[in-house]
Order: C-alpha cells, then structure tokens, then sequence
C-alpha cells in the first residue's frame, strides 16, 4: 500500500532540520519562523519577517529513508529546469522563495540544498517523466509552451539527467526562438563540483530501451 501525503504549513517542516544560506528571505504564512503581526496597526517591519534560515519537510527530514525522484520534463522561469535536483528541493522547503530569484547565488544555492544529508543520500533512483515536455512557462502548465515527446528517462544520477532534459529543452526552445536558459541552470554543474554527479556530456550514455 502506499500513503499520500502534503506539507501542511509551519507544521509540516521540522523545526530542527535547517539549512542556512548567505540570503536573506522574506517570510510569508507558513513559513516556520514567520510571526504574525496580530492585526497590529503598526505592521511589523520587514526586517522583523526576513531570515536566512530554512526548514525541511518532516516528509524527507523524518518521515522517509529512500526517496525515488519522478520530475517532470519541464523549464523553471526561476530556476532553468524543474528536473530531479529542483524536485527534490525548493518544493521541500519554507522560506524558499530566496532561492527561486533567478541568477546569481539563489540560482546555484539548488545543488548545495540537494547536497544536505537530509536528501541527497536518500535519493535512490530519478525518473523524469517527459511524456510531455514544456520548453516554456514552467513548472506552471503552460500548454502553449509543451509538446508531446513520448519519453520515460531513468537514472541514479540526478545531474546527468537533468544535464541531458536540459539539452533537449534547449533544442525545443531554439526551434521556438526562445532565449537559452543559461545562468538560470547553472546549479546543475555547481553540482559536478560538489560530487553529486556528472553533467559532462560526452561522459553520458543514453540508451533506449525500446517499447
């Protein structure tokens, strides 16, 4: 049998399983650490509802001790690729909003979040669905930006299969014009530094299995 869970807000993060990072957030409801101002008539500046810290799910900090990670085949306007290192991260995380900035530090911050003992040694096994693949507007469904790509990918490196969606992405976009995703990706090599796994392609097999 099988159990389906959500993450219920602020009760559904353990309040001992943090990351820290050099960014600052701002806190919304929710969020652990985020303090209601009370209907006060002075509202509570923002400095008092920013914070550095994050909390992870209880669902991967304590509920599970193997994780198979099925993303979908899908570009992040914030992140360049919602693939298996995002799936597994900035949806299992309060206060993650700081992490979904677009460039810079909130961008490659995606694979030292994956690299936390609370995920990365639990991830067992990545299946990407791309059925459908959307090259454009994600991870929000955006229809107009999909096409159907009848591909299955499987692997027990995250970051050789998010390496080879975002090549097929890329191809999908140029033939569109779109802008290539770029910096927006760049935690998926920041993660080869941190040995993760590999995004050199010319090291990456793809093998089809057929029908």
């Amino acid at each position: 049998g099988f159990e389906l869970k959500s993450i219920k807000p602020r009760t559904g993060y353990d309040p001992k399983a943090t990351l820290t990072a050099p960014l600052l957030g701002k806190l919304v409801w929710g969020d652990v650490d985020y303090v209601h101002d009370g209907g006060k008539s002075i509202p509570l500046s923002e400095e008092e509802n920013t914070s550095n810290v994050s909390h992870f799910s209880n669902i991967v900090a304590n509920d599970v001790t193997k994780i198979i990670n099925v993303p979908v085949m899908s570009n992040s306007i914030t992140n360049g690729i919602a693939g298996c290192l995002y799936n597994v991260t900035i949806p299992n995380i309060d206060n993650w909003r700081r992490f979904s900035m677009g460039t810079g530090f909130g961008a490659e911050s995606v694979a030292m979040i994956y690299s936390n003992p609370v995920i990365a040694p639990k991830v067992v096994l990545n299946i990407m669905d791309g059925l459908i693949a959307q090259y454009g507007g994600g991870p929000a469904s955006q229809p107009n930006f999909a096409v159907h790509y009848d591909t299955i990918f499987a692997s027990k490196d995250p970051v050789a299969l998010d390496t080879v969606a975002l090549k097929r992405l890329g191809e999908l976009r140029a033939k569109e014009n779109f802008p290539t995703i770029g910096r927006l990706a760049s935690y998926v090599q920041t993660a080869t530094a941190m040995g993760l796994g590999n995004s050199d392609m010319s090291h990456i097999e793809v093998k089809n299995a057929g029908r």
